[in-house]
């Protein structure tokens, strides 16, 4: 069988898209099934219609509708695969709806204020436009997927989703982690955009919570955004900077390195995330994760892993308190969501799954390659 996978990003770019498919081809060419890559975003038309007409199946994984009427017109089977939320209605504040009404609330929600420049009003054309073409895409795939049950949920399409994780390979020959192993005074790390979706406030404040209760502990604060600036003024303003390390962008490698030396990682999103891949990568190094009930988060997270309600800085203070006052428990849940994510997020078990929807779409043309 033939592979033609699609995305929209740069070669070099690191999202978690990338990240999924560059995990699954691996297992798909050992099962004999050949694989192309399109990059939408990068690739010139004719690249584009070379690699469809090769293909037996598309595997598309962003809401491109010139593409995806290319395929259709090529006669091609497309599997799409969303990893993004659907709506803007469903970023911050989600409740289960149907199809129809989450349409009205999402026009409802796009509508400019009387009050806005007209720029703004004109703006609202174009929301509307994206909507429609993320639709009209959704509408011509044959095969419908999500990174998380969250994502297949919240999308309220009138047809089925079907959740196919984002996997991530566990090196079955790491040791376990040990207490002993981790660097003094104990760490919690933060690893992600420095903007206000990511939380990173929340934890600041849960962090002078704890430093006035005369905890000893360290917070490793890793990446970049639109924030960093605003964040370190406000560990300033929080009297904290001696509890807190804002260490910038950092290799994915060494990125890890740090959170396996973690008691725990804290990921206090506010905003519904489809499938935070951090605690996927935090389960790989046995750390467990300290997250927010928000979207796919807890799911991807796994039931060793400690909860706590968003925008709630007591809340998150009290998990952090928790690994502190019971460190080896905490390595327990590391370990434990290890085993959990290796179970369940494993590249082999993402190929498995792709290739029995695409067996469903296409039976002549799977049966063909494993003759």
């Amino acid at each position: 069988m033939k592979l033609l996978i699609q995305h929209r990003h740069s070669e070099n770019e690191i999202a978690g898209v990338l990240t999924y498919i560059y995990s699954i081809i691996p297992e798909l060419e050992t099962r004999g099934i050949e694989i192309k890559t399109i990059s939408t975003k990068q690739d010139n038309l004719m690249k584009w219609l070379n690699h469809i007409v090769w293909a037996d199946i598309v595997h598309m994984n962003s809401n491109n509708l010139v593409f995806a009427l290319l395929c259709k017109a090529l006669g091609k089977k497309i599997v799409i695969k969303y990893h993004y939320s659907f709506y803007h209605t469903t970023h911050i504040n989600y409740e289960t709806m149907t199809f129809g009404k989450r349409l009205q609330a999402e026009l409802k929600h796009t509508l400019p204020k009387a009050n806005y420049p007209l720029k703004w009003k004109l703006h609202t054309a174009v929301k509307w436009m994206r909507l429609a073409i993320r639709l009209s895409t959704a509408l011509i795939a044959d095969y419908h997927t999500a990174c998380s049950n969250f994502l297949a949920e919240s999308s309220a399409f009138p047809w089925s989703v079907e959740t196919l994780y984002n996997p991530i390979e566990i090196n079955k020959k790491n040791q376990q982690k040990h207490l002993k192993l981790l660097s003094n005074p104990y760490k919690f790390v933060f690893l992600g955009r420095l903007d206000g979706s990511k939380g990173v406030d929340i934890l600041l404040k849960a962090v002078r919570i704890l430093q006035e209760e005369n905890h000893e502990f360290e917070v490793l604060i890793i990446g970049n955004g639109i924030q960093a600036s605003e964040l370190k003024q406000l560990a300033s303003d929080l009297g904290i900077l001696s509890y807190v390390s804002f260490l910038g962008k950092l290799p994915n490698q060494e990125a890890l390195v740090k959170v396996q030396d973690a008691l725990a990682l804290a990921a206090p999103s506010r905003w519904q995330e489809p499938a935070g891949y951090v605690v996927l990568e935090a389960s790989s190094v046995q750390t467990c994760s300290i997250v927010s009930k928000m979207g796919g988060l807890p799911e991807v997270a796994g039931p060793h892993s400690l909860f706590f309600e968003n925008e709630d800085a007591e809340g998150l203070a009290s998990c952090m308190r928790y690994c502190l006052n019971n460190p080896d428990e905490a390595i327990k849940r590391g370990f434990q969501s290890s085993q959990y994510v290796a179970e369940n997020f494993s590249p082999a078990r993402a190929a498995t799954q792709l290739l029995e929807i695409c067996c469903k779409l296409s039976p002549k043309v799977l049966a063909k390659t494993y003759r």
